[in-house]
């Protein structure tokens, strides 16, 4: 599997990833990583929906996503990780599959979370998670669409 990128959208499949992201890399796959969405039905159903037909889509739990990715699945596949939150990343992390960087896109406002960015807000468990996976070498980004400028948010997310 060539993972081109590891992204962070808490909207998943919507227009900017099936619009620009998908294209931008050309990409065959996207693994969503969530440990709550592989057991639940109906959203997995509407993900699936919500996709263009050249582009598969995958939902894994963390440890078994860490599995996968080791094993290099589906190796030769231009594949995205993508993710509501750095939770499930910090996850596979711990499982021995780790990320050299994250694309950080829209994380919406919600109770206890604080604005680091125009689209981009972290509650505390995020932000544990983002200093956690520094402290591992990954490296993390803002950018919203392939348009925008990718910018390094490594030491504001410590």
């Amino acid at each position: 599997m060539a993972i081109l990128d590891t992204r962070i959208d808490d909207r998943l499949i919507h227009g900017q990833v099936c619009g620009y992201w998908i294209p931008q890399y050309s990409l065959q796959r996207i693994a969503i990583v969530d440990d709550d969405i592989v057991n639940d039905e109906t959203r997995k159903t509407t993900l699936k929906f919500g996709m263009p037909e050249n582009c598969k889509l995958s939902i894994f739990g963390s440890a078994k996503a860490a599995d996968k990715f080791i094993r290099k699945i589906d190796e030769g596949i231009k594949v995205m990780i993508l993710c509501n939150s750095p939770v499930p990343i910090l996850r596979m992390a711990e499982a021995g599959y780790q990320v050299p960087y994250i694309t950080i896109g829209n994380m919406s406002n919600r109770p206890g979370a604080t604005q680091i960015d125009k689209n981009t807000f972290i509650t505390p468990e995020e932000k544990e998670a983002f200093s956690k996976l520094v402290q591992k070498g990954v490296k993390l980004y803002i950018q919203n669409t392939p348009r925008d400028v990718k910018r390094d948010v490594t030491e504001l997310l410590k």
